[in-house]
């Protein structure tokens, strides 16, 4: 099978959130047939709302650096759907990835002759599937593992981890987790595995309550960051800080951070909280400062110099929008034109309601997904800022439009979906060289 092929099977499985089936059994049966390759490697398994992908990439960073082999898994994928398996830092190349696809399709086939298996796997089943058992086969020392969608009944949570982390709990897709914070974060701490340690981030009253209860129901020692670290911002340099982090075993003065936005202060107690339990796999703290300080994470608050100053974000949640929206005004970037697209699911009017209020001009798009909001029914929803709205057939004639309109002192925002950023990451690239957010 060659890659196009690999990736032609895939995509014919459908889009990976619309397409999603909840539950384990399909991947341990396959896994099962593999051999169990998920069991062969540690994890950290990381969930949560927003703010999962970084601490995934700091964590990475650290054990790499400490000299650990790593593998990482995350989505989804900017520009290339081998971004989402890593070893060492390295993405996996496409002969390699398309093997690992022809195998596994090969093995399903067998299984659903066999009755084994009651259906197809889905695309995030698929990819999973392959990344364990790459990891296991480039025998990593530990595989550091995002969580898709959810926890309880994402495909990612059959491994063993000898750490878990829950970031934090939002209201995001609603219509598969719940529309409470009690039943999201009931999903979320899904994860949690009797007698390994949780790291939490989680500030909500009612996710705390329900993560607390689940962790005492597994016997799993529960460390929140709020409770039990001491994070101090102590220097900022165009948006990228410098904190001084005390976590229950250790002080660390001036860690400086690769990633921008003030809100990865709170991702690195998380990250180095959850390395530091990971024994026997022992970092250093000369490890956790170049990690941190080394970590990278495209598309989270990405800046280049473009035709015109251009940041991209990935927001997609109210939440991570009033974060995108702090990081602006932190800087006094008062000039912003906005290009937007988002995915239909999506809460759009109140991030809207974040976002248009600090926007010159609003640039809706399209998105190349069938989740993809019309950018008509966008601005039906926000009719007092219709005029500074512009309606574009697609991605790069928004951005191009934003640029003719953006003065040289202002800045052109890319955001509202990560696919919306993937798509028009290589043009902003190809355009300028990245400079500090």
């Amino acid at each position: 099978m060659s890659f196009r092929e690999a990736l032609e099977l895939l995509y014919r499985r459908g889009n990976e959130v619309l397409e999603i089936h909840p539950g384990l059994r399909r991947i341990r049966v396959l896994m099962e047939a593999l051999g169990n390759p998920h069991l062969r490697f540690p994890a950290l398994h990381i969930a949560g709302t927003n703010g999962k992908g970084s601490v995934a990439a700091m964590a990475e960073s650290m054990l790499r650096t400490a000299g650990w082999r790593t593998g990482l898994f995350t989505s989804p994928h900017l520009e290339r759907i081998q971004e989402r398996i890593r070893i060492n830092g390295s993405e996996i190349s496409s002969r390699p990835f398309a093997s690992l696809i022809s195998r596994i399709s090969s093995l399903e086939d067998t299984l659903l002759a066999n009755a084994r298996l009651d259906a197809r796997l889905t695309f995030f089943e698929l990819v999973t599937a392959a990344a364990f058992l790459y990891f296991a086969e480039q025998e990593v020392d530990i595989g550091v593992i995002e969580v898709g969608l959810g926890g309880r009944w994402d495909a990612t949570n059959i491994v063993r981890p000898r750490t878990c982390v829950i970031t934090g709990i939002s209201y995001d897709h609603t219509d598969i987790l719940g529309g409470t914070l009690a039943e999201i974060a009931r999903e979320k701490a899904g994860i949690i595995k009797a007698g390994v340690p949780v790291v939490s981030g989680s500030r909500r009253a009612r996710a705390r309550a329900v993560i607390r209860k689940e962790a005492r129901r597994m016997g799993s020692r529960l460390i929140e960051i709020d409770r039990e670290c001491d994070v101090q911002v102590t220097g900022d340099r165009r948006g990228r800080f410098t904190i001084d982090l005390r976590t229950p075993s250790h002080l660390y003065r001036k860690l400086r951070l690769s990633l921008a936005g003030r809100h990865q202060a709170r991702n690195a107690a998380l990250a180095v909280t959850a390395v530091e339990l990971l024994d026997p796999l022992s970092v250093s703290e000369s490890a956790v400062r170049r990690g941190l300080a080394a970590a990278l994470w495209p598309g989270r608050l990405d800046a280049f110099h473009a035709q015109r100053r251009t940041l991209l974000d990935g927001a997609h949640n109210p939440e991570a929008a009033q974060l995108l929206r702090e990081h602006l005004e932190w800087r006094r970037i008062s000039e912003v034109h906005l290009v937007f697209g988002a995915m239909r699911d999506k809460d759009l009017r109140s991030i809207g309601e974040i976002l248009f209020p600090i926007a010159r001009s609003i640039h809706l798009t399209p998105v190349s997904t069938p989740r993809s909001a019309d950018p008509h029914a966008i601005a039906s929803l926000h009719e007092r800022f219709r005029p500074h709205m512009r309606i574009h057939d697609g991605p790069r004639e928004a951005l191009r439009s934003a640029w003719n309109e953006c003065s040289g002192r202002g800045w052109v925002l890319v955001t509202g979906s990560l696919y919306l950023v993937g798509e028009l990451l290589p043009v902003v690239r190809h355009a300028g060289p990245a400079t500090p957010g």
